[in-house]
């Protein structure tokens, strides 16, 4: 008997501008299903499983590419092709149903051609199938505003297990590792549990159990997707334990990072002023439930939201079926929570009614759309857009011999730009003892044919908040924090709580490379609106070092030495209690530092050493060999990793070796951490 696994709903939340796009975005799917295996075990319901949603896709408007057993080289086509056609703003789904497999805690897809392997070979099948995590990130790359990834592959190892080991897991794939944020998983199955392909061999249904509960849902119109997640759990698990032979366990998990709603065909809905009402739409889906979990979700959705109270004396009184509610009670609550959202709007306008701030007047219309102050709250709206058509300060460079080290604002949501000329460098370093990557190695000369302006500073907590509440940006709760119980990834952090104090000039934190390619894309939109080029980008590789050197071949900033690298640099320096740090000298910050607190380069930039690692534009590469020489970004080529992106520049834990020039990093585009942040360029006129 086959066995079904797990199906994984990939959803990246759109990045939604302070006024709605005009062009209408397209929805895209590419589906995949392989029976025919040439050597591992064949298949017999994964192209009609693929037939199936293709069909059901197509119905409710999506473009359809459906490719039936394809090997190696079509799968790599199809998915180049695929990809191609996507643009901003669009809604991309992927539909994979075939082998899978879990390597090293990676889920990997296995193309009709894939070899027959076994234990101890595991290196050899990941080159030769598609990682989800890189699949993942091809598609989120070309800017798609809604990115679906569904997984339909084998619970049964295909690999055969020799003696006591297998290639893998020896069922079917794993969880996914650390999953993009605004994404959402959908399992066919719990862990240890195997989802049937059938009821029983004579079974008519021409698809697996879990695909035939799935596809009526996606046609139910107004169900958002954690609706279907529920109602899959309990569909499946009643046909389940029909299956012939006896009673089988298969219930369905889902893993939840998603923020905002979901509809595979959207219902009438009611919208807000500002077109947002997730609060009350999804209440409005639970109200009437006898599911506890419904009532706990929206809790955990909006802590504080206009429903809270309600679906908490609904929890006590489905945690308690016997025990009556207290109307009298509950009728009170209410009243208070009435009352409590009236004081706490009055406080909030009190705060906001003298900003200048379009972000503070939005969300309090998100907040409380039928509010006393709301026609106060779209007047200011307004007369802040007009605003904002002239910026408070501009000083654009007018001509190639713009001086370097000048600085220029483009408007009063930019980041401060300073001038860097043209010039040539060294780029790397001779690699440490023990690197066997030699990451840092070979070193090569590097032209920077045109000047360019970079950040005079790393991104601030406040200017990544302005583009958080312009955009509804998600921005996770998950991020690896240093506190005083300990150092490791917590739930309920992102940039506003990091584990330390709220300060709107330190640099941003706790942001993924995809969250600081997501502000640049704002940040250009912000320049379109007025009527400028729109040119901010994130630094290349060789940029960032370029700018670190500052014209010198030397280890650190100029003519800079340990004893002086204090001065210019926050690290674990002899403040601080790690037991990597230097007692050369004190930067006087145990923790995070404003950002030009410490002294600038000689171009004038601040904090290129230490405070937070940056991210850049360029793949992981794992030395330099084949690197270009024009100060390019490095992508893909030469056995690049885009699914990891490169650091540069050391943070406020890291010891002084890993803020050298060359020093290098890499980590997941996913990754986020309390000593992660970013700053961008601009490509001058």
């Amino acid at each position: 008997m086959r066995f079904h696994t797990l199906l994984i709903l990939a959803i990246s939340l759109p990045i939604l501008s302070l006024n709605a796009t005009d062009a209408i975005a397209k929805r895209l799917a590419l589906v995949i299903g392989n029976d025919s295996y040439q050597n591992v075990t064949p298949l017999k319901k994964a192209r009609n499983d693929a037939i199936a949603i293709e069909e059901t896709l197509k119905e409710i408007g999506f473009e359809t590419s459906l490719y039936k057993d394809v090997n190696r080289r079509q799968m790599n086509s199809a998915l180049a092709a695929f990809t191609s056609q996507i643009e901003a703003d669009d809604e991309v789904l992927f539909f994979f149903s075939g082998h899978g497999i879990a390597v090293r805690g990676e889920n990997y897809l296995l193309p009709t051609d894939v070899p027959a392997v076994s234990a101890g070979q595991e290196s050899f099948v990941t080159r030769e199938a598609f990682g989800e995590e890189e699949i993942i990130a091809s598609i989120k790359e070309r800017g798609a505003r809604v990115s679906i990834l569904i997984l339909d592959a084998c619970r049964n190892n295909p690999f055969p297990k020799k003696g006591t080991r297998s290639l893998g897991r020896s069922v079917g794939l794993g969880r996914t590792n650390a999953p993009p944020a605004g994404t959402f998983i959908m399992y066919s199955a719990g862990v240890g549990q195997e989802a049937l392909d059938r009821l029983s061999d004579d079974d008519p249904h021409p698809n697996s159990v879990y695909t035939r509960k799935l596809i009526p849902l996606i046609k139910e119109q107004g169900l958002q997707i954690v609706r279907v997640a529920k109602r899959l759990r309990s569909e499946v698990e009643t046909l389940a334990k029909t299956a012939k032979g006896g009673a089988h366990r298969q219930y369905p998990s889902y893993y939840d990072e998603l923020r905002g709603d979901f509809f595979f065909i959207p219902g009438k809905r009611k919208q807000g002023p500002v077109g947002i009402t997730a609060d009350e739409t999804f209440w409005k889906s639970i109200e009437k439930s006898k599911l506890k979990s419904d009532f706990e979700f929206y809790l955990k959705e909006f802590p504080k939201g206009r429903f809270a109270a309600i679906a908490r004396l609904r929890v006590n009184q489905l945690s308690n079926p016997k025990k009556k509610p207290d109307q009298k009670l509950e009728q009170g609550t209410v009243e208070k929570e009435a009352q409590d959202g009236d004081e706490t709007e009055t406080l909030y306008w009190n705060i906001i009614k003298h900003s200048q701030r379009l972000s503070d007047f939005a969300d309090y219309l998100v907040k409380f759309p039928n509010g006393k102050h709301k026609a106060d709250a779209l007047k200011k709206i307004e007369g802040i857009k007009l605003a904002l058509v002239t910026p408070k300060k501009i000083e654009k460079p007018k001509t190639k011999s713009y001086k370097a080290g000048e600085t220029f604002l483009d408007c009063d949501r930019c980041p401060e730009m300073v001038v860097v000329p043209a010039g040539e460098f060294t780029m790397g370093e001779v690699a440490k003892p023990g690197d066997r990557f030699r990451i840092t190695e070979p070193k090569h000369r590097v032209k920077i044919a045109k000047p360019f302006a970079i950040g005079k500073f790393e991104i601030t907590r406040q200017e990544y908040d302005d583009f958080v509440k312009a955009t509804r940006h998600n921005i996770g709760d998950l991020c690896w924090t240093v506190e005083p119980s300990g150092s490791k990834y917590r739930k309920n952090r992102s940039y506003r709580v990091i584990g330390m104090p709220r300060v709107d000039t330190y640099p941003t934190v706790c942001v993924n490379w995809q969250d600081a390619k997501a502000y640049v894309k704002w940040l250009n939109l912000v320049m379109k609106r007025q009527g400028k080029k729109a040119t901010y980008r994130l630094p290349t590789e060789a940029e960032w070092e370029y700018v670190a050197r500052t014209g010198y071949p030397t280890k650190y900033d100029g003519n800079i030495k340990l004893k002086r690298l204090c001065d210019y640099g926050n690290f674990a320096a002899r403040e601080t209690p790690y037991k990597w740090r230097t007692k050369a000298c004190t930067d006087r910050h145990k923790k995070l530092a404003p950002v030009g607190t410490l002294k600038a380069n000689r171009w004038g930039v601040h904090d290129m050493r230490g405070n937070v690692a940056e991210w850049v534009e360029d793949c992981a590469h794992y030395n330099y060999k084949g690197a270009p020489t024009d100060g390019s970004a490095w992508l893909g080529a030469n056995r690049g990793n885009c699914s990891q992106r490169i650091l540069r520049g050391g943070g406020w834990t890291n010891g002084p070796e890993s803020l050298t020039s060359g020093a290098r990093q890499y980590t997941k585009t996913t990754d986020r951490t309390v000593t992660y942040g970013f700053r961008v360029v601009k490509d001058l006129e």
